[in-house]
């Protein structure tokens, strides 16, 4: 666990995306991987219980109330840290990503008239995916025995390393 004094190599979360496109392109022969845009809707659900004690309230947020929220989340941040001054050393960030899958005729085609198993692909885009959120190789996200199958179905997978950082 690195110290206050320590430096720790920061990652660029705002290239993730980027860098899976790029895997994408490199090891998914069959181009089935796409990058897909999550849109929001406009109105947003709050759920909340103002008491401990007392009921939940659900509201409706526009984009006025959404900004509100943003502006309390982030007044609460700098007091709790003190206008940055203290570490939020046991936070975490999530971040969303997706990618679709595309199967150019349905999956009973595929198997059918192709004699492709549309789980291996599948399984390789996941691989595809995991290596480049994690920085992994995808050898290390699967266990021993899962390993020799998966790579035998897509052998551009072995070469996959801690290149992607």
């Amino acid at each position: 666990r690195p110290s206050l004094t320590t430096a720790v190599a920061a990652r660029d979360y705002t290239r993730v995306a980027k860098q899976m496109d790029e895997q994408f392109e490199k090891l998914d022969p069959d181009s089935s991987l796409r990058p897909t845009i999550i849109t929001p809707a406009n109105a947003w659900r709050k759920t909340s219980q103002p008491k401990l004690l007392g009921e939940k309230k659900t509201e409706e947020l526009g984009e006025d109330g959404q900004r509100r929220m943003k502006m309390e989340a982030f007044d609460l941040l700098d007091a709790i840290t003190k206008s940055g001054a203290l570490p939020l050393s046991h936070a975490t960030l999530h971040i969303v990503v997706a990618a679709t899958h595309c199967f150019d005729k349905t999956v009973t085609e595929t198997v059918i008239q192709e004699n492709v198993n549309p789980i291996e692909k599948v399984e390789r885009s996941s691989l595809i995916m995991a290596s480049a959120v994690h920085q992994k190789a995808a050898s290390a996200l699967m266990n021993d025995s899962s390993c020799a199958r998966v790579l035998a179905h897509s052998p551009q997978l072995e070469d996959v390393s801690e290149k992607v950082k």
